[in-house]
């Protein structure tokens, strides 16, 4: 006789899945996610935001555009410039997933609540 399995209790997030597999779909925008995620009041500027993550405001443009078109971001005038800024959408369930995303990287210190 075959000695049973130990039957494993834990839920999936399926919700969670669903949005790591359709919203995270590459390096940056994963990057992208856990920087708003620890942050999640944070309205930034794109270049303060290319320069928080090492990158250049070109490289991270088309993805912030594309987070936003899927209702993850939220885009408005910049304050200082003639720039856009960003912020995590108001969407209680988006909001939430993007949290538990960037929390489930571990890691750095969030910045606080800080606007650009």
């Amino acid at each position: 006789m075959l000695p049973s399995l130990p039957v494993l209790n834990k839920e999936v997030d399926v919700d969670f899945l669903v949005f790591v597999e359709r919203y995270a779909t590459d390096l940056l925008k994963w990057d992208i996610l856990t920087f708003f995620g620890k942050n999640p009041n944070t309205r930034a500027s794109i270049s303060k935001i290319a320069k928080y993550m090492g990158r250049s405001t070109a490289s991270i443009r088309p993805d912030l555009g594309d987070l936003t078109l899927l209702g993850i971001l939220e885009q408005s005038p910049s304050d200082d410039r003639d720039e856009v800024s960003f912020q995590l959408t108001q969407s209680p369930r988006f909001r939430r997933l993007t949290i538990k995303f960037a929390e489930s990287q571990g890691a750095s210190q969030p910045l606080g609540e800080i606007s650009y």
